[in-house]
């Protein structure tokens, strides 16, 4: 497990790790020091994505092989394992209810299930989507609610207990586009729950109010230009603790840092050296006799990249074993114009040859 503290061991960071020992103070050099403790070699295919329940003793992984696994984070060992074999599965997503996941079908449809892991059984369908579900995440607030966008173009948000969507708004309809369908599309809630943002295939980001969501975004903005128009949106992250940031992620493996406030980016992360494994995980995803068939590079992608509960480091999974992260925490005080280019801070087990999806 791990928790965002300050830079030095305050009283507030002694104090927590006496009180939890299996804590560590995210500090720079504890961070520097990361190392694989741990594998499981489990799946016969990639992984598609990665979720921590709220309490963080506990992840799922989905994977093109159609399983969900659980993992016990503090015993360091697998919990249970189900599969999807009928659907798919991808974007797996603890919810509120203990016990319970959601995730999205990658076949036959385009339905979000709910599923009960201890009994096996499924609780529930979301219906409404008519294109491949790209972004699902339960609501940080704690509610019984959870969000998702698809390449329908929708984006909805849905009550635990009610197999209909409570909210839909198509962003490109409200922006004043005729066109329905995206080509590529991700949302995300900010740390309050109160603000939505939403990228649009290789274009726009859209702010919106929760609460009006109807009523059309109240911001919007351009991405960078040279972003290829090729290269589809495949994540969107607000960054923590506060949301004062946005991370976008592209699927050529670009990404941006932009504020929340002005939309204007602050940051690229360069990848360097590390990047050269993006083009050949694309081309296995991409083989249509291969079990992760062309449907999953778009969740396999937007699991790249993650940042830390304190906001001040971005990590990435590189296909070579390595991982890389992006120290942000002093580019507020950067004198450069933005938008700066900034190179890896560091690398993790770079002999690791198995590094797949990212969370934290």
């Amino acid at each position: 497990m791990a928790i965002a503290m300050e830079e030095e061991c305050t009283g507030q960071t002694l104090s927590t790790l006496r009180s939890d020992p299996l804590k560590t103070a995210l500090t720079r050099k504890s961070i520097s020091e990361f190392r694989l403790m741990k594998q499981f070699k489990d799946n016969k295919a990639p992984i598609t994505s990665l979720d921590y329940d709220p309490t963080g003793t506990r992840c799922i992984t989905t994977s093109a092989d159609e399983s969900l696994r659980i993992y016990n984070c503090v015993q360091g060992k697998r919990d249970r394992v189900s599969y999807s074999k009928k659907y798919g599965c991808s974007l797996a997503q603890f919810t509120k209810q203990p016990g319970c996941v959601a995730y999205a079908s990658t076949k036959l449809n385009d339905t979000v299930r709910y599923l009960s892991y201890e009994t096996n059984q499924f609780i529930r369908y979301f219906v409404g989507h008519s294109g491949r579900v790209t972004s699902l995440q339960r609501s940080p607030d704690g509610s019984s609610t959870m969000m998702s966008a698809a390449l329908d173009g929708t984006v909805r948000i849905w009550d635990l207990g009610v197999s209909g969507p409570t909210v839909t708004v198509n962003p490109k309809l409200l922006a004043g586009n005729a066109s329905v369908k995206a080509s590529g599309i991700a949302a995300s809630y900010d740390p309050s729950a109160s603000i939505v943002a939403v990228v649009l295939a290789s274009s726009e980001t859209h702010l919106f109010d929760v609460r009006e969501m109807k009523r059309g975004p109240f911001k919007t903005a351009p991405l960078l230009p040279d972003i290829t128009t090729e290269s589809d949106v495949v994540g969107v992250k607000f960054i923590p603790p506060f949301g004062d940031c946005i991370l976008i992620s592209m699927a050529d493996g670009t990404n941006q840092i932009v504020d929340a406030f002005s939309l204007e980016c602050r940051l690229k992360l360069g990848l360097a050296a590390h990047s050269n494994g993006v083009e050949e995980r694309s081309r296995v995803l991409a083989d249509e006799d291969s079990p992760a068939s062309k449907p999953m590079l778009h969740e396999y992608m937007s699991q790249r990249v993650t940042v830390t509960p304190d906001g001040r480091t971005v990590i990435a999974g590189c296909d070579n074993g390595s991982v890389v992260y992006w120290d942000i925490s002093m580019t507020k005080d950067l004198e450069e114009k933005p938008p700066v280019l900034l190179n890896p801070t560091g690398v993790w087990n770079d002999t690791h040859q198995d590094g797949d999806a990212i969370g934290v």
